[in-house]
């Protein structure tokens, strides 16, 4: 006589629930090929053991119920090669994803310890490596409105390019503005992109030495922290650059208050570099 199992020993000789094979039996995917002519009891055989295996796997890979179905119905050499290929490219771009992902998240992470650690500080920094923005002139008074409406636009101008970009935003603030006590007047905002691009609007903020604070507290007030870190340039006899890099690190989506969002300023020393600058883990604050 012929090994047949019931739903219950199936189940657990795959390591997988009876409610997914009871699924599995509704969606036709997986069906018990016995039935018992005394009872109509149905069993599973044991040659649907590998099957199972087989279709486990396929759902593993990321195949759809209805995918499975439709190629155990229609399986053959090729079909079997045309999915595993079209499987190992879907899995290259996810994998492309999760790599972006840890990427995005490392530069977080590196962000949230370097505030917990400098957030009371102003410090010079080495930037090694360029940054790519892509930017949207901000309208009228360059006010926190208009500012949003711009940012409105960059995200939106993104998305239809394409373009692959890290989700940072951040506002620019040029130096005449400063210079003429015009602390919330910002002039452009910014998105930060994977990579550079060919577009009108696009700019490399390149390496080099900057003054960076941050600031706690609702955007209206970060003025006094940009104002302080123009302030530690000038004393250390730097001359800042064309423009002062706003960024946004905790907002709605991590505080509940915006008494507790936070703000980083950064300002490029284009001379007058102090003599000792912070790379990395090694820092000169004053």
């Amino acid at each position: 006589m012929a090994t047949l199992f019931t739903v219950g020993e199936m189940a657990k000789l795959s390591n997988i629930s009876k409610q997914t094979l009871i699924f599995y039996d509704r969606k036709g995917v997986f069906t018990p090929n016995h039935v018992d002519p005394d009872n109509g009891y149905r069993y599973y055989s044991a040659d649907q053991l590998e099957l199972l295996d087989n279709i486990l796997i396929l759902k593993e890979m990321g195949l759809s119920l209805e995918e499975i179905k439709n190629f155990m119905e229609n399986r053959s050499v090729d079909l079997a090669l045309t999915l595993m290929r079209e499987q190992q490219k879907k899995m290259d771009q996810r994998m492309e994803r999760i790599r972006k992902l840890q990427k995005k998240l490392e530069g977080k992470i590196e962000i949230l310890e370097s505030f917990q650690k400098d957030e009371k500080r102003i410090v010079f920094l080495t930037k090694e490596k360029p940054e790519y923005l892509l930017l949207e002139p901000v309208k009228g008074t360059g006010d926190l409105l208009e500012q949003d409406l711009a940012q409105k636009s960059l995200l939106c101008r993104a998305k239809q390019q394409n373009y692959p970009y890290y989700y940072q935003i951040g506002a620019m603030y040029s130096r005449e503005n400063l210079k003429a006590g015009q602390w919330q007047r910002a002039s452009y905002m910014f998105l930060l992109l994977e990579n550079p691009v060919e577009d009108p609007l696009y700019l490399e903020k390149p390496p080099g030495c900057y003054a960076r604070g941050y600031h706690t507290g609702p955007y209206q007030s970060s003025h006094d922290t940009c104002r302080r870190v123009w302030e530690a340039v000038r004393e250390k006899n730097g001359q800042p650059g064309a423009y002062a890099f706003e960024y946004c690190i905790l907002d709605s989506l991590t505080s509940r208050s915006s008494r507790d969002y936070v703000t980083e300023i950064q300002i490029p020393v284009a001379q007058g570099v102090p003599e000792h600058t912070e790379r990395r883990e090694r820092r000169s604050v004053f």
